[in-house]
């Protein structure tokens, strides 16, 4: 366990450093590369141990009728965190639909004339919503696959397999101190609050771990939560762009703060709930 998390952080900071001294044309693979890195570290990680690299990966990457199932339902959980995101941001003013509608209307201008932009950025606006499933059921789940099978396949596998509120914290922290060079070096997800924003990614990805440990328990397989990964990835920047505040405050209080905290924890507790009554 040890080696592979020693492993995953030098190649996460190896690409973070390329990332910082290159920009431009590398950072459209940058995202990509550092996804599948995670899947390198499993992989090297086993190698060395002399742990069999393609039945490991046959495991986690088992296809049932259930894993199939789930991998189309568990997207919409992100979707019911954004519900209630929403219920608790927009009444203390952190979350504006029409910031979004705004942002999506001057794209629009720059190809159309400006009343024609006025008129379809709602609808582009909402239509960008439904879409996030298909991202998420896609190329955002080919892309988060990669982290998955480190960190729901590989080292939930070492921690026992079991969504214990130690392998909760245990797989969270992981995950997010992964993060904590690109915030630091490249401002990923916090590019105002870079170091505040490192400790709120370490909290955030504890609250993000539960539902990906349940539907892996569930399906035996890491591909729901890669599809659930996927949609966080496609749905939850909305959280930035519909909020009004300033740059630092919407850090830290609004979708990667303190609110979007919030959502998860109420999300995780729906989910506690739920399966233990099956």
């Amino acid at each position: 366990m040890v080696l592979f998390l020693a492993l995953a952080y030098i190649f996460a900071v190896i690409l973070d450093l390329a990332a910082a001294a290159w920009g431009g044309p590398f950072l459209a693979v940058w995202g990509v590369a550092r996804m599948w890195s995670v899947a390198g570290a499993a992989s090297l990680a086993l190698l060395l141990r002399g742990e069999p690299v393609r039945a490991s990966l046959r495991r986690w990457l088992s296809v049932s009728g259930r894993a199939v199932k789930l991998y189309l339902v568990t997207p919409l959980v992100v979707y019911a965190a954004l519900g209630v995101y929403v219920a608790l941001a927009y009444p203390v003013g952190v979350f504006d639909m029409g910031v979004a509608v705004g942002v999506i209307e001057k794209s629009l201008e720059q190809v159309m004339p400006p009343g024609e932009a006025t008129r379809l950025a709602p609808l582009v606006a909402y239509a960008q919503i439904a879409l996030a499933y298909v991202a998420a059921v896609t190329v955002n789940a080919l892309a988060a696959l990669g982290e998955e099978l480190g960190w729901r396949g590989y080292l939930y596998e070492k921690l026992g397999a079991t969504p214990t509120l130690r392998n909760i914290v245990l797989i969270g922290v992981a995950w997010g101190l992964w993060h904590v060079s690109a915030t630091l070096l490249l401002g990923y997800s916090y590019p105002a609050e870079r170091v505040a924003g490192s400790v709120l990614y370490v909290a955030m990805c504890v609250a993000f771990t539960y539902p990906h440990l349940v539907a892996v328990s569930t399906a035996r397989s890491v591909l729901p939560a890669a599809s659930l990964h996927g949609a966080i990835n496609a749905l939850w920047p909305l959280t930035a762009v519909a909020s009004p505040l300033p740059e630092s405050s919407r850090e830290l209080y609004a979708g990667m703060g303190v609110l979007g905290f919030a959502a998860w924890a109420v999300i995780s507790l729906a989910v506690y709930v739920v399966t233990k009554r099956r």
